[in-house]
């Protein structure tokens, strides 16, 4: 991210987090209730994702960065921004578009899935400045959870090479 976020880069982790947290599977109890069952209600009742709404909108109407300072919060909600002119391994849709049209799906699905977002190297080969929609994979080897796993490319500032 090192384009937007530049010295926070220092927070990506934590910001990756709050949305792997968000979309967590459920811990299966009234009194843990959050994550993966709660953004099923929540899509239900607001379509928080819906076509036409930016990914960094929905994601701010959570407020999944408003605990982070101002200038880190700004910085992230336009690398979010950002994704609207970045190409996807889904068809002909935007990173920003592919990500919204995935979650709205997997949301609305019989059974759906946590969502996992990881992070890879933008500057690997010429393709990997897309966003990677995987729609069932396990990215943590430790748990035994499918999940979908949406990868947004990250890499560094130019100048900073």
């Amino acid at each position: 991210m090192g384009i937007f976020m530049k010295e926070h880069d220092i927070y990506v982790g934590s910001l990756q987090e709050k949305l792997n947290l968000r979309f967590a599977p459920s811990l299966g109890t009234k009194e843990l209730h959050g994550g993966l069952d709660e953004m099923v209600e929540l899509q239900k009742e607001f379509g928080i994702f819906k076509i036409g709404r930016s990914f960094a909108t929905s994601i701010a109407a959570l407020n999944l960065t408003g605990l982070s300072n101002a200038e880190t919060k700004n910085r992230f909600q336009r690398y979010l921004t950002s994704l609207r002119k970045v190409k996807s391994n889904v068809g002909t849709k935007s990173g920003d578009a592919a990500i919204v049209d995935a979650l709205m799906r997997n949301l609305a699905a019989k059974k759906p899935l946590p969502v996992y977002f990881e992070l890879h190297d933008l500057n690997v080969s010429k393709d990997a400045g897309r966003v990677l929609i995987t729609e069932k994979g396990r990215p943590l080897f430790y748990m035994k959870q499918d999940y979908l796993v949406v990868s947004l490319p990250l890499g560094l500032d130019s100048k900073a090479k």
